[in-house]
This record gives structure tokens, sequence and C-alpha cells, in this order.
């Protein structure tokens, strides 16, 4: 019995820039190894907020990190039933290109992507794009994505017992960086964030950060040599690269890594920077990208299981899916208030 089949459900609908409103759509009907879920929670990442703020495209869908419900099961699907709650997973390995085939998925040539479509209220997908929570809530569920980021950045960055770290923007990847980088072992952990972005900086100190640096109102470069003469091990820069990647290579130590995940989402950016302390330096630069993310999913739920990263102190707002519009305006407009935002749905009904 499908018990979905013919209803309608609400999705949201996005015109960049600035533009975003909710529609009816008929509830997908899973195919054979497929899996419906009604999302729960999905979380407004910041690559979302920049293009509502500075893309253009014409009207699309979007959302990337979200939980839910699994209410039906396809044909042949094992592993999954009706109640199940499951977090979306961003991109798998396409497990045929050169690095699959010698046994690095990191380097993946082809990652095979989930589509971002999940600021609605169902999601239908294969099961491969789903992973088990049982011990987690959905909050957490749709943290997981974001986190596994962050687990990339401080594996790129090479954090290791006693490093000294420096972190470039203390949103919700920088702020959960921050975390791994102390349960990794850093020694001195810096962070570099905007004055008026309260809520975040008091996490940032909360969570571990040894100083806090205002680059509004301070010169951060100067401010780090005398703090750090002699640089610090690791920069972990999650801001725009153009900015981050200058201030990166003055503060970094003989020898020490940078790692971004920041975007310009642009097809060419000019970035000046002195080259030749670079090359004297021997610094080592690294742009991390977590795709496919589907390798650290286990280790994200752990680490949210043990509350290394507690969802309850991250989310500072949800918002439901109605009011989507509210929680854009929100995070542009009242970024002193924000930590993370989730989009979040009432509790499901199950076809058995």
């Amino acid at each position: 019995m499908n018990l979905w089949r013919g209803m309608i459900m609400k999705a949201a609908f996005f015109r960049l820039p600035g533009e975003v409103e909710t529609r009816d759509l008929p509830v997908p009907v899973p195919g054979a190894g497929e899996v419906l879920v009604r999302v729960l929670a999905c979380g407004i990442c910041g690559s979302d907020v920049d293009a509502f703020r500075n893309q253009q495209a014409d009207w699309h869908r979007r959302g990337h990190e979200y939980a839910g419900e699994v209410v039906q099961v396809g044909e042949g699907v094992n592993g999954f039933r009706c109640g199940d709650i499951v977090a979306g997973i961003g991109s798998l390995p396409c497990g045929e290109c050169p690095a699959c085939y010698r046994g690095e998925p990191y380097y993946c040539h082809h990652p095979r992507w989930f589509g971002g479509d999940a600021f609605a209220e169902f999601v239908c997908k294969s099961a491969e794009f789903f992973f088990p929570i049982p011990h987690l809530s959905p909050d957490e569920g749709a943290l997981m994505e974001p986190l596994t980021v962050a687990l990339d950045l401080v594996r790129d960055g090479n954090v290791k017992l006693g490093s000294k770290v420096m972190i470039l923007g203390a949103g919700p990847i920088g702020l959960m960086a921050l975390k791994l980088c102390c349960e990794a072992g850093a020694s001195k952990i810096y962070v570099s964030h905007p004055s008026t972005s309260t809520a975040r900086l008091q996490l940032a100190r909360e969570w571990g950060a040894d100083e806090v640096l205002h680059p509004d109102s301070e010169d951060i470069v100067k401010r780090m040599k005398g703090l750090e003469p002699n640089g610090v091990d690791c920069v972990l820069v999650t801001i725009t690269p153009s900015i981050g990647l200058p201030q990166a290579v003055q503060v970094c130590s003989v020898g020490g890594t940078i790692a971004f995940v920041g975007m310009e989402w642009k097809p060419q950016v000019d970035i000046r920077m002195n080259i030749d302390e670079f090359h004297f330096r021997k610094l080592r630069l690294v742009g991390s990208n977590h795709n496919p993310c589907s390798r650290l999913y286990p280790v994200a739920a752990e680490l949210l299981y043990r509350k290394v990263i507690d969802a309850k102190q991250l989310v500072s707002h949800r918002i439901p899916l109605e009011r989507i519009d509210e929680a854009f305006k929100l995070a542009i407009e009242h970024r002193d208030k924000v930590r993370k935002i989730l989009i979040i749905q009432g509790e499901a009904n199950c076809d058995a």
C-alpha cells in the first residue's frame, strides 16, 4: 500500500539572487532500490547564503544538509524500514575511476552527487544516499554533511598533537573545525572572525579558542606576528580565498600547511600574495574538498553521538519550511544572532 501516492508536498524554489518561494509538488513514489524520506531537518549552508546574495540563476531547488524519517522503501531495498531516522549522504565515490580502483576514493574523479533538493517535505533517492543514524536526532543528522567538510579540512591542514592553528572564519565549518582541532590535541588555536558576529564568537570561546581576532577592527596579521613571531603550524581558511590566503601566507610558520575550503564562485580570481615568501618558507597549500563525503559519515556520527560536536550549542534557529524566506533574511541581515539555521518539519506519518 502506498499512502503517499497522489499526495502533495511543499518544496522551496529559488531564483537568484534573492528570491525563494514554496510550491506544491506531488510526493515522489520510490522506484526499485529507492527510499522515500520525510525531511525533518535541513541546514542552510554558507554556500546557500552566498548564492542567495550573489549568484544569478533561474528557478531551481536547493538543500543538501539534511536528515529525516523513512516513510516508504522501494522494491529490493534492504537495510532500511519505515520509521528509521537517516542522514542524507551528499556524495558517493564512482567506484570506476583510477583513484577508486587504487583504493583512494578521497581522490575520486567523478563523485556521484545527491542532487540538492532537501528544502522540501520529502526526498526520494537511491538507498545508497542514506546513512542510518538510530542514536542521533534529526538535528544532529543534518550536521553530518557539513561536519565531513570540517573533518577533511582538519586532516588536510595536517593538524596534530601540539600543533598551533589559526582558523580564518568562525561559521559552522570553522566552529566544528575548532572542536576537531581541540580533539586532535592542538596546543594553541587562534580564530579570526568579524566582531559583529557575537553568537559565533561566543561559541568559539566556549569551544576552545585561545585567542579571538577581529579582522573588521584590527590588523590580524600584525596581531598574530606579536602573538606568534614564528608563525603557526596550520592555517585553516573557511572564508573567501582571495581574502584569506594572503593572510594565511603571512602568519604560517616555515614548513607549515594552509588548507582552504572557501569558494569564490567565479571562473577566475586574482589572488595577490608574496609568492617568494611562500617559496622560501616551504609552505604547503591544499585545496580541501570533502567529496565524496560518504567515507566520513561513520566518523561524523561518532563525534555527534559523543557530543564532541554538540548540535544544541551549534544550532541557533529552527525555522519551518513555510517560513524559509524569513530564514534566509535572518541569515543575511542578523548575522550577529545566527550560529546555524535548520529548516524543520513536524512528525512524519508512516507507510508500513
